[in-house]
């Protein structure tokens, strides 16, 4: 991995990451979708950058999500539904999977909108 690939990844702090996932949910409540059009070219292109993003993403709130409601998760006497874990960390997760498969579609536009957002390529 490059130099700027760490220093890069060294500045996606799980609350730079959560502030960037509100950006998202803002701009899709207002209509921005140039937001998330920056977001969906960059997962086309499959940008390296971007999909550094996604992993820190999807590492963060997996993080977070494990905090949150971990044991909750792994109790035998949670019901199903409980085990599944956040929204937040799914979207987060399936998105980078699908830009690592080359296979993203407009579904995680807005995750990746935020991962734009990120990188520096939606201001």
């Amino acid at each position: 991995m490059a130099q700027t690939d760490l220093t890069f990844k060294g500045t996606l702090s799980d609350t730079r990451i959560e502030f960037a996932y509100g950006q998202a949910i803002r701009a899709r409540d207002s209509r921005n979708q140039s937001f998330a059009d920056i977001g969906y070219r960059a997962a086309l292109a499959r940008d390296p950058k971007l999909l550094i993003a996604l992993e820190r993403m999807a590492e963060s709130t997996g993080r977070l999500q494990d905090a949150q409601i971990g044991r909750l998760m792994r109790d035998p006497g949670t019901d199903y539904a409980q085990t599944k874990g956040t929204t937040q960390h799914q979207l987060c997760r399936e998105a980078y999977r699908m830009v690592d498969q080359k296979t993203p579609i407009r579904n995680f536009e807005w995750i990746y909108g935020a991962a734009a957002w990120l990188c520096g390529y939606v201001l």
